[in-house]
């Protein structure tokens, strides 16, 4: 991985704005094209990734008032992306197919591998109803049910989800300008004209050039800031974003995202004489689905996932464990994302043991101050699409659908949000836009009249993702 601004060669230049896997996929595709000189600008303080990313073992935090040899800081812990899969795929040249391909690849690099038997499974109330495995003060605790589920088609890292995005940049030596935050404001901005589309990037006084194309690879309200004084009224219109935890079942008229807590805990249930969390959900689960518990939406034992890693911190009767709320939750008691209050941090991590407790149909206080050894709390302030949008005479199989680009502006945007909630829905989305730009140069890289795509002017809707809109956490189950 390099970090560079433009190049002087005379590849069309494209500075894509968010380091995530929409962005990374983007820049390994108009790399691969020989036609570009794509720069990714990402916000990663330490290394790329967005929501597939991962916490390492003494990587440096953020406030150095932090304790940089705590419990947790020991850890490869997964705090945001848990479960890669691969949507269905129905023949050679559509759907998915491209990112079977790269999964493929990750397998035989390593970098991923297959779900063992029995590993992921859900938990659900042994009663129909629920009553008692969700009733907060009932004494007459129900033990749930933990059962296995099919696993065949989904995946996890075996040195963190972080690992995709590192092998990404570097197998592709994607050209990376790391910790540099575009301002929502002004650093943007269009500077072209009509027969000559250009941009120019900045921040913090740091000019970084002008560029042929830009690429807005990321979502939420600084996507929105970012076009909003820009000529490029049409696309910018579609970055426009409602925060809700649902989307009526005909879509929505905007891009609809939720939030969602994420908690990992260090526990050592050495109180009472009580057992192993893993015990008490199954030793073979890595990953469980939480299906009755309204605040809570799944939870990963990441000692299990990633006990075997060479750098996992090994003690004794201690577990990592990784919970993610429901998105009613987190609006519930959402904050300000970059700096929580220290009593909304202690409250929601509180009220998210607790859900846990009643979720396995624990006795009140049996997670309690005692067994917590360490703790840290995130909130994803703009977590999961809940719609996608779906242009007018297109399907998620087709070529010219998932991404937008004006050609009149040279701007382009990618992500799951408009393809599928999920990792492969960004990779494949980014490898759609790329493509769909080289198909608009000559062989020897000259620019010529593109056709834009995917634009609300030429017709769409935005409709809702059944799968995220039933789990929560996007293209899972």
């Amino acid at each position: 991985m390099t970090s560079s601004s433009q190049n002087s060669n005379s590849k069309p230049s494209v500075a894509i704005i968010g380091g995530g896997i929409a962005g990374l996929s983007c820049a390994q595709h108009l790399q691969s094209s020989g036609s570009y000189n794509p720069t990714v600008f990402d916000t990663g303080r330490l290394r790329p990734g967005g929501r597939c990313s991962s916490r390492y073992p003494n990587d440096k935090p953020k406030d150095r008032s932090q304790n940089q040899s705590s419990i947790l800081s020991q850890y490869t812990i997964d705090h945001a992306a848990q479960i890669l899969v691969v949507p269905g795929v129905r023949g050679d040249n559509d759907g998915f197919h491209s990112f079977q391909k790269q999964v493929d690849q990750w397998k035989e690099d390593g970098v991923i591998q297959q779900f063992p038997k029995n590993s992921v499974a859900e938990i659900v109330a042994k009663d129909p109803a629920g009553a008692n495995a969700n009733a907060a003060n009932n004494k007459d605790k129900v033990a749930p049910l933990v059962r296995p589920i099919d696993s065949k088609n989904m995946y996890y890292c075996t040195d963190g989800f972080g690992s995709i995005p590192l092998n990404m940049a570097t197998t592709n030596e994607i050209k990376i300008e790391q910790d540099v935050w575009i301002s929502p404001s002004s650093g943007v901005k269009y500077v072209g004209t009509k027969t000559s589309p250009q941009w120019s990037v900045q921040t913090n006084g740091r000019k970084f050039g002008k560029f042929d194309h830009v690429i807005i690879a990321h979502n939420g309200k600084c996507a929105d800031r970012l076009m909003s004084k820009t000529p490029a009224k049409d696309l910018h219109s579609l970055l426009k974003v409602d925060f809700r935890p649902t989307v009526p079942d005909w879509g929505g008229k905007k891009m609809t995202l939720n939030s969602i807590y994420s908690l990992t805990v260090a526990l050592k249930m050495d109180g009472g004489g009580g057992e192993n969390l893993s015990q008490v959900v199954g030793k073979d689960v890595i990953t469980a689905f939480v299906k009755n518990e309204p605040n809570l939406k799944l939870i990963t034992n990441q000692s299990n996932k990633l006990g075997s890693a060479s750098t996992q911190r090994k003690e004794e009767g201690l577990e990592v464990w990784t919970i993610l709320s429901s998105a009613k939750f987190a609006k519930k008691y959402k904050g300000p994302q970059e700096n929580l209050p220290q009593e909304r941090v202690e409250e929601v991590t509180t009220l998210m043991l607790a859900a846990l407790e009643r979720s396995l149909g624990l006795e009140e206080g049996t997670i309690h101050e005692g067994t917590v050894k360490d703790s840290r709390l995130q909130l994803w302030g703009a977590a999961v699409p809940l719609n996608v949008w779906s242009p007018t005479g297109t399907d998620i199989n087709s070529n010219n659908s998932g991404f937008m680009y004006d050609a009149e502006h040279s701007v382009g945007a990618c992500g799951d949000w408009l393809l599928d909630p999920s990792i492969a829905g960004a990779w494949e989305s980014g490898r759609r836009l790329a493509n769909w730009m080289s198909s608009g140069l000559e062989q020897d890289g000259t620019p010529i009249d593109a056709v834009s795509v995917g634009l609300p002017s030429l017709g769409g809707e935005f409709k809702q993702s059944t799968t995220a809109a039933g789990s929560g956490i996007g293209n899972v189950r």
